[in-house]
């Protein structure tokens, strides 16, 4: 989102959302933004929106006769707003709904207490919508509600298709992911070829170059 083009499309997009769900909810709908710039320059950007803009920078961001929240691309630097804001809401009985928060980034110099209180803080929410894109390989973790969690990985064999390999009452992720990579690839936890026949081994070649690949992007990200 560093591109000014780039943040608008992420602002249009959570428009067309945030209307239709407060169509599907009724009453009156409060989107919140990150910071008061955002907020100004989007109430000059929709005139006829029909919701009520507001920022965590304000001091009271709800309202009273507010009937549906939805917190909108909730940075880092914001999380002990969202947080407040959230919590508010819960004791008048509102919904909050948050679109694209990136409350997970940014780790740098964030300390323990810090990550305690937003990993507590997002286990309260339900995630009802999510595409978590993979490389090396490629391929996604999904979810829509009520459905479970879903990885999609590009198949080998043909090329431009995708392949459901597993699916989980719980977000796969770290070790997790990694053997349902593993399993579909045919690499075992020593790297032995765990497929017979020449489709099998060259699957398994796949798979072992694709863990050195992910091992690769673990350390840059390090």
């Amino acid at each position: 989102m560093a591109e000014e083009g780039d943040q608008l499309r992420w602002w249009e997009l959570a428009r067309e959302f945030i209307e239709r769900l407060g169509a599907a909810h009724g009453g009156n709908v409060k989107a919140v933004f990150p910071d008061a710039g955002v907020a100004a320059m989007l109430k000059n950007r929709w005139p006829d929106a029909p919701f009520a803009i507001a920022s965590l920078d304000d001091r009271e961001p709800m309202s009273a006769d507010d009937s549906l929240v939805v917190i909108t691309c909730p940075d880092p630097p914001s999380l002990k707003a969202t947080k407040g804001l959230a919590d508010n809401a819960t004791t008048q009985d509102i919904p909050v709904v948050m679109f694209n928060p990136r409350l997970a980034s940014g780790d740098v110099g964030i300390g323990v207490s810090v990550r305690r209180m937003r990993s507590e803080f997002l286990s309260t929410f339900l995630t009802s919508y999510s595409i978590y894109p993979l490389t090396a390989p490629d391929g996604s973790v999904f979810r829509c509600f009520p459905n479970e969690w879903q990885v999609f990985l590009a198949d080998p064999m043909a090329p431009g298709r995708y392949q459901l390999v597993a699916q989980r009452s719980a977000r796969p992720a770290g070790e997790g992911l990694d053997n349902i990579i593993d399993d579909f690839f045919g690499v075992g936890a020593e790297g032995e070829d765990n497929e017979e026949g020449s489709a099998g081994a060259g699957l398994a070649n796949v798979g072992k170059a694709m863990k050195s690949m992910q091992r690769f992007m673990k350390q840059l990200s390090q």
